[in-house]
């Protein structure tokens, strides 16, 4: 007899059917579909049919989400095709998801332990400069995730092309050259304070290179 579901995570739940019928529902209202509740009543007592199979067949009292989720599929496929659909893409969008925060978390032991010698601007021994990497990682995975075409990533992968700074494109410019007379003049705000208009040129430059320092830290390229 079927007692429950092993998650992801080796936790023990209850098989509940609302969860069930909460996905697909949501599947459908992505593919504007509407599922009656005599598909919803089918969906979820064709799962935990076949779930006590398998459990049955494996000498086991339970099932894995992966297992759920493949039954859901199929009946779904005996359902609505088209929810059907919806309902494998967001999967597999996850599943995606997954890949790509595991490739995060390589690249960040690799930071973490052996240092990273792809910029020779940054100096990878220090704390700082380690946040900054990984958090840059996960900036290039979601570039190539959300911004890149099929036919620019592949060009990427086959050396077609390059896309320098990557992991900056998503939230910030490239090397943004600005009047520093007209930022100075009557003052401006910055960091939350405000800066008076330099009446020397000794206080002028010691402002420049606080605009300058707060500037290069927007932006990426030199």
């Amino acid at each position: 007899m079927l007692q429950g579901i092993i998650k992801k995570d080796g936790t023990f739940q209850e098989f509940q059917p609302d969860k069930i019928k909460i996905a697909v529902n949501k599947s459908a209202t992505r593919v504007m579909q509407k599922l009656s509740d005599y598909d919803l009543n089918f969906i979820v007592e064709y799962v935990h049919n076949k779930a006590e199979e398998i459990a049955k067949q494996n000498d086991r009292t339970t099932v894995t989400v992966p297992e759920i989720h493949n039954l859901v599929e199929k009946a779904l496929d005996k359902v609505n095709s088209e929810v059907a659909k919806s309902y494998r893409d967001y999967r597999d969008y996850k599943i995606d998801f997954v890949k790509m925060l595991d490739e995060v978390y390589k690249k960040s032991q690799s930071i973490m332990y052996i240092g990273d010698k792809d910029n020779s601007n940054t100096d990878s021994a220090l704390v700082s400069t380690k946040r900054s990497l990984i958090f840059n990682q996960l900036n290039k995975e979601l570039y190539q995730k959300f911004f890149l075409t099929t036919e620019e990533l592949q060009a990427c992968r086959d050396g077609f092309i390059y896309i320098h700074d990557m992991s900056a494109r998503r939230d910030t410019m490239n090397c943004c050259l600005f009047n520093m007379q007209n930022v100075l003049k009557d003052g401006f705000e910055m960091g939350n304070l405000w800066y008076n208009q330099p009446k020397s040129l000794d206080t002028a430059f010691d402002v420049i290179g606080d605009v300058t320092i707060s500037a290069a830290s927007q932006q990426y390229g030199y």
